[in-house]
């Protein structure tokens, strides 16, 4: 049986099994396959609560951000000096304001602008991490509100804040940008 044709149907009769066992191994870690009813947790069974949802913003409310965004970036765009702490965000409805903290690596004055577009006003905070409010600012938003704070090293804060963050997104913005003098 060794002739020229004898093992030749064998061989690729094996062959074949190789491959069809390689290619179904190397396909079955690509597969999904379904576990049935998925198991409950012992915390969602006693859940009663649904989980609270978020409201989207329509593409006429995302039109207006982006359009205030621009020019919330253009206001605060005149800022001189090297950036401390910038941040900027949502000035009205669900998930309204922004807060962000760095660490000042040198105490003295510091230069703060503030704007916001799209509403009449808003209010920002700037304070040390972890104490008492060192300035609170009274944005008017028809421009830029500037002035020089004396800042220590350390934690410093700064917050939006909003006084109906239930109310309707307009897609108003508002932001904060804090330079080295």
């Amino acid at each position: 049986m060794s002739g020229h044709g004898g093992t030749g149907p064998i061989r690729n009769a094996a062959t074949a099994v190789v491959l069809g066992l390689l290619v179904s191994g190397g396909l079955a870690a690509c597969t999904y396959e379904d576990a049935g009813d998925p198991v409950q947790t012992a915390t969602a069974e006693h859940s009663s609560r649904p989980a609270p949802s978020v409201p989207t913003k329509g593409p006429e409310i995302l039109d207006a951000e982006k359009r205030n965004y621009a020019e919330l970036e253009k206001r605060l765009g005149t800022a001189q000096g090297s950036v401390v702490l910038e941040d900027s965000g949502p000035a009205d409805g669900p998930g309204v304001g922004f807060s962000k903290t760095v660490k000042v690596a040198t105490a003295g004055r510091y230069a703060v602008a503030a704007a916001c577009v799209g509403l009449p006003n808003a209010q920002i905070l700037i304070s040390v991490a972890g104490s008492t409010q060192l300035r609170s600012l009274d944005l008017d938003c028809a421009g830029v509100s500037s002035q020089v704070v004396e800042l220590p090293e350390g934690g410093v804060v700064a917050s939006l804040m909003r006084h109906d963050p239930s109310g309707p997104w307009t897609g108003a913005v508002a932001g904060v940008r804090i330079t080295a003098e």
